[in-house]
């Protein structure tokens, strides 16, 4: 499996209006992806899914990919 991003990333905070950023970090089913492939921290992750699921409960994000 190959990470998203090769080093360490640079946000520090994930907004849910930042739909731009967080697309970035759903796969074509809409699936948010693992630690695997982020390559995102514990902590990071756990604010990653929170930020998804805010933005997909007010509708910036899709819950399923459109085909």
């Amino acid at each position: 499996m190959a990470k998203i991003f090769k080093s360490r990333t640079d946000v520090a905070y994930f907004d849910y209006k930042d739909v731009k950023t967080l697309q970035r970090y759903v796969n074509s089913y809409g699936q948010i992806e693992s630690r695997k492939k982020t390559g995102l921290t514990e902590s990071q992750q756990r604010h990653l899914a929170r930020a998804i699921k805010q933005a997909r409960h007010i509708a910036l994000l899709p819950f399923i990919a459109s085909n």
